[in-house]
């Protein structure tokens, strides 16, 4: 990996949350939004210095998007590259064609559903995840050389979350000015600690994602109990919730733990 540009502790973790931040928008977007919210991602990954220099670098195949396009039938399906760098190549270069030439999404995504926003979903799914989840790794790899995943002992023991779920919870802990309601709060942070356990012990998540995640979660119940929450933490930590949703069981004890967290993180939106 090019170490030349250098970042602090907080430059990365605040590069990794918006681009975390941006990338699910665009994943999860309503289909009429999608270009939108394409365009707000490449713009991010050209304004942010440290993943434009990762696509820069893996950048090297030259793709005829155009003909591409023109040649696939009405419902055929994208095929990606099988190499990781011309993957990411391609997408990349997809995408750009798509912003940059008016291209109608609906007619992009037929072929991946029977209904847009099912084409939609699974068109970001299938076709846009890779490159999100190989940015997700390249992120994961600088955490690592900056010694940020020593700090948590590679274990992810996040299981006190800095004293926010594991404390005790006596009555008078709670400040009567505060407007949340204390019986919410408990079950959010006894819901949270599970969901969290459940997390951990799953396979099927990057240890990147798993750490994201408990972030996320951690930030999203430290404003749930201040006076004024801000909503857009704990939208994203909701986000991040419906990532894990997305990739486990349905059934599992921890698809049920964040449908239950969802339930309850909406009560302060």
């Amino acid at each position: 990996m090019n170490q030349e540009i250098k970042l602090s502790e907080n430059e990365y973790r605040k590069i990794s949350l918006n681009f975390r931040k941006v990338a699910s928008r665009y994943l999860n977007s309503d289909f009429k939004h999608a270009k939108d919210n394409l365009d707000r991602f490449l713009i991010f990954i050209e304004e942010c210095s440290v993943i434009n220099q990762f696509i820069i670098e893996n950048n090297r195949v030259d793709f005829d998007i155009e003909e591409i396009l023109s040649k696939r039938g009405y419902f055929d399906q994208i095929k990606l590259p099988i190499r990781s760098s011309e993957e990411i190549a391609f997408i990349f270069q997809l995408l750009i064609y798509i912003s940059n030439n008016n291209i109608s999404y609906e007619g992009l995504i037929m072929g991946y559903g029977k209904k847009f926003q099912d084409s939609c979903d699974n068109f970001h799914n299938q076709v846009v995840k890779p490159l999100v989840d190989h940015i997700v790794s390249y992120l994961g790899e600088m955490a690592i050389d900056m010694g940020l995943d020593k700090k948590t002992n590679n274990q992810f023991n996040f299981n006190e979350f800095r004293g926010q779920f594991n404390h005790a919870e006596g009555q008078g802990s709670i400040n009567a000015n505060q407007t949340y309601n204390e019986a919410n709060i408990k079950e959010l942070k006894e819901i949270g600690q599970k969901f969290v356990q459940a997390l951990l012990e799953n396979e099927n998540i990057s240890p990147t994602d798993k750490e994201e995640t408990v972030e996320f979660l951690e930030a999203a119940i430290q404003e749930a109990e201040s006076e004024k929450p801000k909503k857009v933490i704990i939208k994203s930590a909701i986000e991040k919730v419906k990532d894990v949703k997305e990739v486990v069981t349905t059934g599992t004890a921890l698809y049920t733990l964040g449908d239950q967290l969802l339930t309850l993180f909406q009560n302060f939106m």
